[in-house]
């Protein structure tokens, strides 16, 4: 069941737990509780958590960040808090990012994301400087690539 965040704050293995429940994985919650825990201790892994979302993020090259995002809070919330991570993402030097999933219903997320694109990076002379496109991948899921904001040059 999803937990209202600004109720009650899940620990990190709860939230996982919860995540897997809620996207009727089609591996046990132990075994992607296992894998989340090996892949956090990956080099150059990062763990965001933003009320009961937790957002796993692996750096790549030219300012790129490779992420998938493990909910258990409430629709709304989660919303807010992907704004939040999207937000923390570009100040943390990351200009893109990219994720890949099954559900056509986290696009929803992207679309709001993309509504409210000034709390991360303000629109300079009217003009949008984040932006995200959807593909389709081989296997019938979909990848989303989001640009955060204007390219910054150097490394992070």
């Amino acid at each position: 069941m999803l937990v209202d965040s600004k109720k009650k704050m899940l620990e990190p293995p709860e939230i996982i737990l919860e995540a897997v429940k809620q996207t009727k994985s089609k591996y046990s919650p132990d075994q992607v509780l296992a894998s989340v825990m090996s892949e956090v201790h990956d080099t150059g892994a990062i763990l965001m958590r933003e009320g009961n979302t937790l957002f796993v993020v692996h750096a790549a090259k030219d300012r790129t960040a490779l992420f998938r995002a493990l909910n258990a809070d409430t629709a709304q919330n989660y919303l807010k808090n992907s704004v939040v991570y999207a937000g923390a993402m570009y100040a943390a030097g990351f200009d893109v990012m990219v994720t890949n999933f099954e559900d056509p219903t986290l696009l929803n997320i992207f679309k709001y994301v993309n509504k409210h694109r000034d709390e991360v990076n303000p629109d300079v002379n009217g003009k949008p400087t984040m932006g995200y496109s959807v593909q389709r991948t081989k296997d019938g899921g979909y990848r989303v690539t989001t640009v955060l904001g204007p390219k910054r040059e150097g490394q992070m």
